[in-house]
């Protein structure tokens, strides 16, 4: 564990004067960008020891109230984005899941993306409708007519209806009659009255 030392700055002209009260030391840089090297360079000479065993926190007394109100507003500025983050994330859930609002809509409503919607509820942006569905009286297809051929030259059927067999005067029957298409005879064509008539007609 990193051992920590407060290194005290204060401006003396264009300089920054550093001190270590917990050793004694005294530095100076010219930029706070500088100073955390510097005060750590110190103190490891002075103590001799590696610069990754200690730790150094700045510390500037003679603007301490001012950032203090500045690290003030800071912690209220994220308890309120936090609260804002709730909230809405609260709204969303509301929105989408209990009024049935679109995602769409919600976006609108609260004003931000459907990316932030995904983030603040993650839930509520994958929903879908989850009412149930019940679904109506399936009908039963009718069972197919089922015929047997009997010796009466009929057919009897599972409803016990009997239907004749259509076919020759002697019983047998003639598939090929059957199935033979009808031929339209073609009328002879008559030329009317003001026709020319050919040669040879």
């Amino acid at each position: 564990m990193s051992t920590v030392y407060e290194a005290r700055l204060h401006r003396i002209g264009r300089w920054w004067a550093i001190d270590v009260p917990q050793l004694d030391i005294h530095t100076q840089c010219r930029t706070l960008d500088e100073a955390e090297d510097m005060a750590r360079g110190a103190i490891v000479e002075a103590l001799g020891i590696r610069p990754d065993t200690i730790a150094v926190e700045l510390v500037v007394p003679e603007f301490q109230s001012l950032l203090r109100s500045v690290q003030e507003a800071r912690t209220h500025r994220a308890a309120a984005d936090a609260a804002e983050q709730q909230t809405v994330s609260d709204a969303a859930r509301t929105l989408i899941e209990d009024l049935r609002v679109s995602q769409s809509d919600a976006c609108r409503l609260l004003g931000i993306s459907h990316q932030q919607v995904s983030q603040l509820a993650p839930a509520a942006s994958g929903f879908a409708d989850s009412r149930p569905w019940h679904p109506g009286p399936l009908s039963m297809p009718s069972a197919p007519r089922v015929g047997v051929r009997s010796s009466d030259d009929t057919t009897q059927y599972s409803n016990g209806h009997r239907q004749p067999r259509t076919g020759l005067a002697n019983g047998s029957s003639d598939s090929s009659s059957m199935m033979r298409p009808k031929r339209h005879r073609q009328e002879s064509f008559v030329p009317p009255a003001w026709a020319i008539a050919e040669d040879g007609a």
